[in-house]
Parts: structure tokens; C-alpha cells; sequence
């Protein structure tokens, strides 16, 4: 009997384990943002993809007016697509680099860094600095596909909140190929 029980032991705390971050090679989600400037709100969705370690897309589902622009990252040059001039253009903002970097920045802690990574994956992780100006307070995780993520989380620049994120229908190492940008 002491066997069957150290066996259900085992075989519970195997399965239980979470996937690390720094093992994801792809991510899909799409991303509701409220963005809260000079005291206004205003709503955006879309998805974005990121493909490890340099890609990610991003491309505008809201408001209309933006429908079908596309941001793109990819080996250390930024590109926009506007779909109604049906032109592609460098992109001179940081928007698209700056999500990138925040992913892999997490990636990175979570190889190099025995405290964050328990911490992270305790749940214990609720706000990361990034660049000495941001911070972002995670409000909630879920674990997809194996993988603790944050999906809730709110943006501030220095100390005034600039946005909200709520990532929903996230998918991890579904096998995302880069798409090229449309010209």
C-alpha cells in the first residue's frame, strides 16, 4: 500500500510541474488594451505573434480605423503595413520592440535568475520593471499549454498608469511560422 501511495506522490507532483518560459519557442494571443491618456481612455484590440527569438507581429483588429495594420519585428528592424496606401514603411516606433524585448527579458531571468524563476512560478511575481521607466503589475496568470503566463496587467509609465492588457485565446508552441510582410 505504501508503494500505491508513493507512486500517486510522484506521478502527482511530475504532472504538476509548470513548462518553463525560457522553453516557449512561439506564441500566439489576442490582446484587448485600454490605453489611458491625458486623462482619456482609449480601447485597441489585436493579436500578435511572436516567433523566438527575434519576430513578432502585430496586427491591429481595433479601432476600425486601424483594421489591418500590421507591426512588424524581425531581426532587428521594425516595419508597419498600412493597409489603405497599401504600403510597407520603417517603423520608427518602439511599440512593437519594446513587447519583444519584455518576452525575452523573461526568458532570459528565467534561465539566469533561481529567485525570479521560483517566484515567477509560484505566481509570486506581480510587477517587473523594465527600462528604469516601466512597470508592469500583473493582476493574473494562467497556465496554457503547460506554460505560467500573465494574461491581466497593468502598464506604468514612472508612477501614472498607461495601460491595461488582457491577453485572451493564448497559444504556446503551436508551430507559428514568420509571415512575410505584405508589399
Amino acid at each position: 500500500m505504501k508503494i500505491f501511495y508513493m507512486f500517486l506522490v510522484i506521478s502527482s507532483s511530475l504532472f504538476a510541474t509548470v513548462n518553463r518560459i525560457s522553453d516557449i519557442k512561439d506564441i500566439y494571443s489576442d490582446v484587448k488594451e485600454t490605453i489611458y491618456l491625458n486623462g482619456e481612455q482609449r480601447k485597441k484590440e489585436y493579436n500578435i505573434e511572436y516567433v523566438a527569438q527575434d519576430y513578432l507581429r502585430k496586427e491591429m483588429l481595433l479601432p476600425n480605423v486601424n483594421k489591418g495594420e500590421v507591426f512588424q519585428y524581425e531581426n532587428g528592424e521594425s516595419y508597419q503595413y498600412i493597409p489603405l496606401f497599401n504600403e510597407v514603411s520603417k517603423n520608427k516606433g518602439e511599440d512593437v520592440s519594446d513587447f519583444l524585448s519584455i518576452i525575452n527579458d523573461l526568458k532570459i531571468k528565467d534561465q539566469n535568475d533561481k529567485i525570479f524563476s521560483k517566484n515567477y512560478y509560484d505566481g509570486k511575481v506581480k510587477e517587473i520593471k523594465y527600462k528604469d521607466i516601466y512597470t508592469i503589475k500583473v493582476s493574473q496568470y494562467k497556465k496554457i499549454n503547460g506554460y505560467l503566463l500573465p494574461v491581466k496587467m497593468e502598464i506604468f509609465e514612472k508612477n501614472t498608469k498607461v495601460a491595461d492588457l488582457n491577453l485572451e485565446n493564448t497559444k504556446v508552441n503551436s508551430g507559428l511560422k514568420r509571415k512575410e510582410l505584405k508589399k
